[in-house]
């Protein structure tokens, strides 16, 4: 049982710290730190709690897959890497749909796909790789 909490807690907690290191230091090269002062910071005061809690979730509801991963190599035809891979995708289109700004066109949307595209890739790398050093120990 401790095992399962530490694969649901650990995973979930470094996977989101390096998705928003990630983001803060986009932050710094895209805005020089502009972000930051405006008046919707609080943005992440209430965006983190949120993603945690949500990450979890989806953490528990992952580990099965993983499981299944373990043992047949393959799920639905996919590899790992594969699932993962349109996982991020789909993930990331969907962060692009719902945090695109329609006033800014078309580009904004892309730009905001594809940076959620790379925070769910760096999530669930992060998250794999803990689960699997977990699982060494």
């Amino acid at each position: 049982m401790k095992v399962k909490i530490i694969k649901i807690i650990l995973p979930t907690i470094l996977g989101l710290l390096t998705v928003l290191g990630v983001l803060v230091v986009l932050n710094f090269i895209i805005y020089d730190g502009d972000a930051f002062s405006k008046p919707d910071n609080g943005f992440f005061t209430i965006f983190v709690p949120i993603s945690i809690f949500i990450a979890m979730i989806i953490q528990l509801v992952s580990l099965p897959f993983w499981e299944k991963f373990k043992s047949y190599k393959k799920v639905w035809g996919l590899t790992l890497f594969q699932f993962t891979t349109i996982l991020c995708i789909i993930s990331g289109l969907i962060f692009g749909l719902v945090f695109w700004e329609r006033s800014f066109g078309f580009g904004e949307f892309i730009a905001v796909s594809i940076t959620g595209i790379i925070a769910f890739a760096i999530y669930w790398t992060v998250n794999l790789i803990t689960i699997k050093q977990i699982e060494k120990l």
